[in-house]
């Protein structure tokens, strides 16, 4: 698989040369789901999406992604743990990985970097918050 895809609808996303950035969404809550793609899809994002842990990484067992955004507390196996086991692929390991979380603790935030998560986000949100941490991450790739 390509690890990105021409973009004929957004040529001032943040990737060069017209090419669109994958983001694989790791969030139970189909809500959130909808609402984080939709955001993502303002800057021609393409969005891969998974319930839980588990299903993210069967997704990476056969398609490349840019950027990974996860909830931390989700059934199967939690953010925490698929944080954990994406860092443990040595062709993952440098994939920036976000934790989405609703926890605003510290403890929290601390425990998802120490996991191997590259920052956190702390919902709710505002989708420009989302737009500064997505873009940075890419940029410095």
């Amino acid at each position: 698989m390509n690890r990105a895809t021409p973009s004929g609808t957004n040529s001032s996303g943040p990737m060069p040369n017209g090419w669109q950035a994958a983001i694989l969404i790791v969030e139970n809550e189909v809500s959130n789901r909808i609402l984080i793609e939709r955001v993502l899809s303002t800057r021609g994002y393409r969005c891969i999406s998974a319930s839980n842990g588990k299903e993210a990484l069967d997704i990476l067992d056969h398609e490349r992604v840019d950027l990974i955004l996860t909830d931390l507390s989700m059934p199967v196996l939690d953010g925490y743990r698929t944080a954990q086991l994406i860092r443990a692929r040595p062709a993952l390991a440098h994939v920036p990985i976000v934790a989405v979380t609703a926890y605003a603790l510290n403890d929290e935030n601390e425990a998802a970097i120490h996991m191997g998560c590259n920052e956190y986000l702390t919902k709710p949100f505002k989708p420009r918050q989302l737009l500064e941490v997505v873009d940075r991450l890419l940029s410095q790739r």
